[in-house]
């Protein structure tokens, strides 16, 4: 979804989109798409599925809190870390004959088993609104489907499981937003890059507010294509931290710089690695909430150099 970039407004909300034969009004459409992209939509009665109340997961994530204990009464509170999410799914299968519930229990199963080792793993849990927006976090099954035959679990035609599943990173997540800059833009998706001064440096932005819409901070995917000759620099003035890097692109090579939390890499178009590029103290660094104001500066460029920032805002809550 390209939000395009222009130097004095921030980018326009997305357009309100209603999602075809969904009416307003109506509860959250939630699919689990499995780690080979098998999508399955939970709540879809007219396919067998119906999500059950008692959904767990979809609020705040779980705190732990850093604290010293002194003589005084109390205590004293150093920080917080945000926990991994656990998340809890009631779903309620029922088919015409036992013999299709059956096997809508068996897919069901191979979708989201979470062994990598046989093509399971990290699946995606989306909740759909009507309006069109959606929310969507990546998780491992951990379980609730091990197969309870109790005479209020599951009968000839019918089954309930409650799903569980653990997110490692504890937030929703938005639809990506791209952010692209241009000398000579060739197409419409792109803005020129403005200022350009001639000195030492092509300034891309001083003062650049770019925004990240999302509630808590979100981490940029920086793609620069060149040409491009000597050094970059990424300032995020709002919260003090710059990433600076030296390289040589010709025209048409890119340089990819993931700040992504377990992923931090740099890589050249080819995937090579080039961490080593990056200057000491260089800081791969979020966008905060809201706006920020950032600089970018590259050299050596001409009318072929790109840039392209791009991010998944995420949320705290579905």
């Amino acid at each position: 979804m390209p939000i395009l970039y222009t130097p004095v407004a921030p980018p326009p909300p997305a357009p309100e989109v209603v999602v075809p034969g969904y009416r307003l009004g109506a509860p959250p459409r939630v699919t689990w798409t499995s780690a080979a992209g098998v999508v399955t939509v939970l709540s879809d009665p007219g396919g067998g599925y119906t999500v059950a109340p008692g959904v767990r997961g979809l609020g705040l994530p779980v705190y732990q809190f850093h604290r010293t204990d002194t003589a005084l009464d109390g205590t004293v509170i150093r920080g917080t870390r945000t926990e991994a999410r656990e998340l809890f799914v009631p779903i309620y299968m029922e088919a015409p004959t036992f013999a299709q519930v059956w096997q809508m229990r068996r897919d069901l199963a191979a979708r989201l088993h979470p062994g990598v080792v046989d093509g399971g793993g990290e699946g995606v849990l989306e909740v759909a609104f009507a309006d069109g927006t959606r929310r969507r976090i990546r998780a491992y099954y951990t379980g609730g489907m091990e197969g309870s035959e109790g005479a209020d679990e599951a009968g000839l035609c019918w089954a309930t499981y409650g799903l569980e599943f653990l997110a490692q990173q504890p937030y929703w997540e938005r639809d990506p937003i791209t952010y692209r800059w241009a000398i000579a833009p060739p197409t419409d998706t792109w803005l020129p890059i403005l200022p350009i001064k001639v000195r030492d440096a092509d300034v891309i932005g001083e003062g650049m507010t770019i925004v990240n819409p999302g509630s808590v901070r979100s981490w940029p995917v920086w793609t620069i294509t060149g040409p491009l000759d000597g050094s970059a620099v990424m300032r995020n003035v709002t919260t003090g931290q710059q990433l600076e890097f030296t390289a040589t692109l010709s025209e048409g090579e890119q340089i990819v710089i993931d700040t992504r939390p377990r992923r931090k890499t740099v890589r050249d178009g080819t995937g090579a690695n080039m961490f080593a590029a990056l200057t000491v103290g260089s800081v791969l660094w979020p966008l905060a909430p809201g706006p920020n104001v950032v600089d970018v500066e590259l050299t050596g460029l001409d009318d072929d150099s790109r840039l392209e920032l791009e991010i998944t805002p995420l949320e705290l809550t579905a």
